[in-house]
């Protein structure tokens, strides 16, 4: 029988095999089948999954005493077997069809059953109200792909000197400053300006290497409607007016990485 490209056929087979219908040189096959076929291991283990959970749920009930006693009724020899001895009911050839019969129909409807409604199990949970605190990851950099705003300004000759990163989700951006020390009595500061030009400082930037800056709110929204960064010297300590004073150094766009 071919089934590689027989998807129902597949599927089918899986479960007929995790239920345990699947008897005889047909089950045998099917398992030399499981050796060569990763794919079809993966279907059947699916099968086992959205069926041990309802084996799981269903609860364990002890027949009365009367089904026992019919039970054992019905195995008691009552019937000539060929040899004049009477052949006992698991000797029947008539009771087995019918068996087999009976479980064929019964792992059919739970075939359906199974298809058209997936498995649930239910959880009680007790719900208590409590304070969850939440650790936002500092946006170092250290994850290439992650949604960002970056910047790379330049100074008046097309040289970069300062390469700005921030988180979307972060509250600071990182600066890496790459030119030479500042004066020692005066103070980088990093401006952003909106579509209009409008200037609104973001912090004072450290003379020589890396450094943080805190963001008053998480990047996407301190810095959204900023197109354009821009690092200007003011004196010590940063502009007293709110706007830059001094001569602008480096500037560069606010672009979005994602």
């Amino acid at each position: 029988m071919e089934y590689r490209n027989k998807p129902q056929l597949r599927d089918a087979l899986a479960a007929e095999y995790v239920l345990g219908t699947l008897a005889g040189a047909a089950r045998r096959r099917f398992e030399a089948w499981l050796l060569q076929d990763a794919a079809l291991r993966i279907t059947v283990n699916e099968w086992e999954i959205r069926l041990t959970p309802m084996a799981a749920a269903v609860r364990e009930a002890m027949p009365p005493q009367r089904v026992w006693q019919r039970v054992s009724a019905a195995i008691a020899p009552s019937a000539l077997s060929t040899n004049g001895s009477r052949a006992s009911l698991w000797q029947s050839l008539v009771f087995w069809r019918g068996f087999g019969l009976s479980a064929a129909g019964a792992a059919a409807a739970l075939l359906v059953f199974v298809g058209v409604r997936p498995p649930e199990i239910v959880e009680r949970v007790k719900v208590v109200e409590r304070v969850v605190e939440r650790a936002v990851p500092v946006a170092d950099g250290s994850v290439p792909h992650q949604p960002s705003y970056v910047a790379a300004l330049k100074d008046g000759k097309g040289n970069t000197m300062l390469m700005i990163y921030a988180g979307r989700q972060a509250g600071e951006m990182w600066v890496k400053f790459m030119g030479d020390s500042m004066p020692a009595d005066a103070s980088m500061e990093l401006w952003g300006l909106d579509m209009n030009g409008n200037p609104k400082s973001l912090g004072l930037v450290k003379a020589v290497g890396k450094n943080m800056i805190k963001l008053p709110d998480v990047a996407d929204k301190a810095l959204h409607d900023y197109k354009k960064l821009a690092v200007s010297m003011e004196p010590m300590g940063g502009s007293t007016s709110g706007k830059p004073t001094g001569p602008v150094m480096y500037s560069g766009d606010c672009m979005t990485f994602w």
